[in-house]
């Protein structure tokens, strides 16, 4: 499985309700509105598998960015491959 077929599958898990949830609770744009649970039923183990958790992670896109956090293996990618804010 490669990024792109991920995110395919993130897009297509994705609903407009969910993104609207998670837009009035904070969230900011990009994203696809996916369900914490359908995401940890359908993807964590294809990107655990494929070690695409930093790849998914630089996406900017909110729902690969939740996925990379539960994938992201610490022992492969050090916190600071993750941290994006300020220095």
């Amino acid at each position: 499985m490669n990024l792109t077929a991920i995110m395919t599958e993130l897009s297509e898990l994705g609903t407009e309700q969910t993104k609207k949830t998670l837009l009035r609770h904070g969230v900011n744009e990009p994203l696809f509105g996916v369900k914490i649970g359908d995401m940890k039923k359908q993807l964590v183990k294809k990107v655990k598998a494929a070690d695409l958790s930093l790849e998914l992670f630089e996406t900017g896109n909110y729902d690969a960015q939740y996925l990379a956090g539960l994938t992201a293996d610490p022992k492969k990618s050090p916190k600071a491959s993750y941290f994006t804010g300020p220095k």
